[in-house]
């Protein structure tokens, strides 16, 4: 199943919005508040093993100094690849959480959509959805494709010089936009969209998805109390949908999605 062709304008100014305000939702809502903590606990332990693992691989990768040179060298790129780790971790994290444990996310992101929208949150947690498989398969091509273009941007950020630079801003460009992605799992799954439909998905509110997915990718990739903000990003998620894929007060039928 494909989304019917997508009507609203695409900006980042109107994801960093959606983002802001879907901070003040989860905040109010006392639903979101009591599912949170379970998915914030399970993503903060996953997402710091990974920042272990990931940061103790950094250091016996790059070599120890030889001369003063090599030594500004080797702390620079310690200092990048340590800047693109952090932003990498809490989103394998959450790939990871998502695939093992779905109904976390699920859970709070219903509540979140219940809050603004109560009548496309019952419609969607009666749905069929996606069957288990394919929902499977789908999260472990996304993790892939993370994977991969986050290896290759790491490469750049190895880059003398421009890799400094270059390197962290195309990270965050590419993990805000698969951050929105991710969080929109629930919803994908419970509307049976195929990974094609997603991708189009994504792709037609590009600018969007980075805008609300960058404050909370950099809100996320502070040590220890980052990860504890991923319930309150996967409960503000609601408003992607609300705003952006569905816009309007009638949920989309089957009829519309094959439109």
């Amino acid at each position: 199943m494909n989304l019917p062709a997508q009507r609203p304008a695409s900006s980042v100014v109107s994801g960093v919005s959606l983002a802001l305000r879907g901070l003040r939702l989860a905040l109010a809502s006392s639903a979101v508040r009591r599912l949170y903590l379970r998915l914030a606990l399970a993503l903060t332990v996953t997402a710091a093993l990974l920042v272990a693992g990931l940061g103790y691989v950094i250091w016996a990768v790059i070599p120890a100094p030889t001369s003063a040179w090599l030594a500004v060298l080797a702390w620079s790129l310690r200092v990048v690849a340590t800047a693109v780790t952090l932003l990498v971790a809490p989103l394998l994290a959450l790939f990871l959480v998502n695939i093992v444990l779905p109904f976390l996310g699920e859970d709070v992101f219903l509540a979140g959509l219940r809050a603004v929208d109560p009548a496309r949150a019952d419609e969607l947690a009666a749905a069929r959805g996606t069957a288990l498989a394919t929902a499977v398969g789908s999260s472990v091509r996304r993790l892939l494709y993370f994977v991969g273009v986050s290896v290759a941007i790491f490469g750049v950020a190895l880059v003398p010089v421009f890799g400094v630079v270059l390197g962290p801003l195309a990270q965050l460009w590419f993990t805000a936009r698969m951050l929105s992605w991710e969080l929109l799992d629930p919803y994908f799954e419970r509307r049976g969209i195929d990974y094609g439909g997603q991708r189009a998905a994504m792709k037609a509110h590009r600018a969007t998805m980075f805008g609300f997915g960058a404050p909370w990718a950099m809100l996320l990739a502070i040590p220890v109390v980052g990860p504890l903000g991923f319930g309150l990003a996967q409960a503000g998620a609601a408003l992607l949908v609300r705003e952006v894929l569905e816009p309007g007060e009638r949920a989309l039928g089957p009829a519309d999605a094959e439109a």
